[in-house]
């Protein structure tokens, strides 16, 4: 029987040594009680809290829980995080990591958050668990000289740790009008400008209206004077904003040998002339690479009524139709049946209705469906879904399917 309580002092040390023992790749040459100060730092912060997994009194297993605030398709709504899950590694194959991941779904639907969050160390074993796959990142690796830009860059200034506030202000306006992005603190970004490493420029104009935040890194072991930028994030909101942060990346060009760009908006590639990664490798004809391309994020809808309540006032297009969703979740039994939706002018409630089509789907790919990450087209062609009248294939696909996928600049 599993018993889960929050961390204190008293079970700290434990918990380094078994984070410490999960991770050895971040904590191998880390002395303990580093790993518990990295620990008890983070669970200062209001939105974590860390739990231990207990088995007959004797502490298997730790992690930690993130409460969310998030874009939603327009709509604001509480989602919660898992990160951080570590296993005793005596014992190892006894489901703890499966307890654990039932806790975590039970804690934040009991504090109203319908959306699950988490990056997976391996897809397969949390989609099994109801989590779909969410917006891949492509990491570009281009010259300066190739990006777009080239004019003013005269809004552009580096900013400080009293800039923080400000940047928050903007970071957030941007997550009222971006899907998936989550709210910041103000103190999220004092901990990133604090860091040596870290470069956040900004273009202002008496307010924050876009930057960057990158780091410089070693590119070549046989010389110092080879460096790489490394661009982790970027938002911005308008034309000339992105034109000026282009121009200052692209002026690096006597530092920098590439820039390196992590994105989730696979639309950028269309404002690179060569996008070529020079890697100068074929991967199929002549089709010649020029990105990498790794899942991350992943997300759950924990409970479907519940959620659809939260995004009552979302739009499916102008959808208007009875569609029954029958859905499977092997997990939460409550998701495990079939859900008698109204579509009109494409806002959606539940309603005992007769269906035009019925749509049979697992809550994996309803979650992904439904984010935005995956159409309903794809999931039908390849036998992820099945639609009984699929005269409405093309227009619930369209229907659900969303301009732009949705953007997670939060790590946890």
């Amino acid at each position: 029987m599993y018993k889960f309580s929050l961390m204190n002092e008293n079970n700290l040390n434990e918990m380094a040594r078994i984070q410490a023992n999960a991770y050895p790749g971040f904590y191998q040459t880390t002395p303990m009680e580093q790993v518990a100060e990295r620990i008890t730092k983070a669970s200062e912060r209001p939105e974590v809290s860390y739990f231990c997994a207990y088995k007959e009194d004797t502490m298997v297993g730790g992690f930690n829980i993130w409460d969310f605030e998030m874009n939603m398709r327009q709509a604001k709504i509480k989602a919660g995080g898992v990160g951080s899950i570590a296993v005793d590694l005596a014992h190892k194959k006894e489901k703890t990591a499966r307890e654990i991941m039932k806790y975590f779904i039970t804690n934040i639907r009991g504090k109203g958050a319908n959306m699950a969050l988490l990056y997976p160390f391996n897809s397969a074993f949390y989609q099994k668990m109801g989590f779909g796959f969410g917006t891949l990142l492509q990491q570009l690796r281009v010259k300066p000289d190739e990006l777009p830009g080239g004019g003013s860059k005269a809004n552009i200034q580096r900013l400080t740790e009293g800039d923080a506030e400000k940047l928050t202000v903007f970071y957030n306006s941007r997550a009222a009008v971006t899907h998936g992005l989550i709210t910041k603190r103000t103190s999220d970004f004092v901990q990133s400008l604090k860091l040596p490493a870290n470069r956040i420029f900004a273009y202002v104009d008496g307010e924050v209206r876009g930057y960057i935040s990158f780091q410089f890194r070693k590119g070549s072991e046989e010389s110092a004077l080879v460096n790489d930028m490394f661009i982790g994030e970027m938002l911005f909101d308008s034309p000339e904003v992105f034109a000026q942060l282009m121009s200052f990346v692209k002026s690096q060009a006597d530092q920098v040998r590439y820039v390196i760009i992590n994105t989730q908006d696979e639309s950028i590639i269309n404002t690179i002339p060569d996008p070529r990664n020079h890697m100068d490798r074929m991967l199929f004809a002549v089709y010649q690479e020029v990105a990498r391309t790794g899942l991350g994020v992943m997300y759950r809808i924990c409970d479907v009524e519940s959620f659809l309540s939260d995004i009552a006032d979302c739009k499916f297009g102008d959808l208007t139709m009875n569609l029954h969703v029958n859905i499977s979740d092997s997990f939460v039994p409550e998701n495990n049946k079939i859900f008698k939706l109204k579509f009109e002018n494409g806002s959606c409630v539940i309603a005992n209705t007769t269906p035009d089509a019925e749509l049979t789907i697992d809550i994996a790919e309803f979650t992904s469906l439904v984010m935005g990450c995956v159409t309903l087209r794809s999931l039908v062609k390849y036998g992820k879904a099945t639609l009984s009248n699929v005269a409405y294939l093309d227009t619930l696909s369209r229907s659900f399917s969303l301009d732009e996928k949705p953007v997670c600049l939060t790590y946890f």
